[in-house]
């Protein structure tokens, strides 16, 4: 965590295999804006964090399901458009309107998931403070051994 201030909290997700195993990694990366490096974002903070903290972070299921679906739904539907538009030709013809249509869905996905990272039912929230940045366990936390989802 970088920063905070009224609430909403400055993120930038540590490389280390929390993200590997992480439900909302793609969501984040989406988010962060794909890079892998200097990634960071604001997500809502309940606890009032503090520079340094590790924290959790969560994405509703209802985002994730719905970014998921624009990710991947979208361009199979438009893949199959495609080729149901140009089925009267031969199969280069369908092959090239299949191909049009994937490539469509892909430069939608992309617009549509960017647009839905921007509105705020799509923000991460901190779910839980899980090391004070001075390296203390935060008061009532529980080591995240064994935990899932």
């Amino acid at each position: 965590m970088l920063e905070s201030s009224e609430g909403i909290a400055l993120v930038r997700p540590v490389d280390g295999g929390e993200c590997d195993t992480c439900e909302a990694r793609h969501a984040c990366l989406s988010l962060s804006g794909g890079g892998r490096e200097e990634r960071s974002f604001l997500a809502a903070d309940p606890f009032g964090v503090s520079p340094g903290d590790r924290v959790r972070l969560e994405l509703k299921s209802s985002a994730s399901l719905t970014m998921i679906a624009v990710t991947f739904i979208l361009p199979v539907l438009l893949l199959f458009a495609g080729y149901l538009a140009m089925s009267g030709g031969g199969d280069a013809t369908r092959a090239l309107g299949a191909g049009s249509g994937l490539m469509l869905g892909i430069a939608l996905a992309l617009l549509v998931n960017r647009r839905l990272c921007r509105s705020s039912g799509f923000s991460m929230v901190v779910v839980r403070i899980l090391e004070k940045a001075d390296g203390r366990d935060a008061p009532g936390s529980v080591p995240m051994i064994n935990m899932e989802g």
